[in-house]
């Protein structure tokens, strides 16, 4: 067993973490979906009772909330990539550790700052945007 261990430890390293991710996005995903649910719910009540007080409804803005969740989620995926890339050179002992290490997290900084920017701008520009199409609100007709 022992001898087993020497040979294959990088191999198993990489499967025990790759066992852990799995498990938790198992253990993540149900969740995050479940409360997704309950405020889509929540918001569909809200938007009923607004309706039966006569009050108007304010609509939601779903390209500035995909917007923001790019902004997010580009980072995060790109340095997650980044770090597996990392921790497979590291396992197998590559020649060129550092050199490639560098490249692939350059190349990731560059990709995060991309995508952080390109998101903030677009983000401004629907702010911008909404800002025109909502200068004038129709009265309610109930509160004279």
């Amino acid at each position: 067993m022992d001898e087993v261990f020497r040979y294959y430890h990088t191999e198993m390293l990489i499967l025990v973490v790759l066992t852990i991710i799995v498990l938790t996005l198992m253990v993540l995903v149900p969740q995050l979906l479940r409360a997704h649910l309950r405020k889509a719910e929540m918001q569909h009540e809200e938007n009923m009772r607004a309706l039966e007080n006569g009050q108007p409804i304010v609509p939601v803005d779903e390209r500035t909330r995909m917007a923001g969740r790019t902004v997010l989620l580009v980072p995060m995926v790109v340095m997650i990539s980044a770090a597996t890339v990392t921790c497979f050179i590291g396992a197998y002992k590559s020649d060129n550790v550092f050199t490639v290490s560098l490249a692939v997290w350059v190349v990731a900084g560059v990709v995060s700052l991309a995508a952080i920017t390109g998101g903030v701008a677009l983000i401004g520009r629907l702010a911008q945007l909404n800002a025109e199409e909502h200068e004038e609100l129709p009265e309610n007709p109930q509160i004279k």
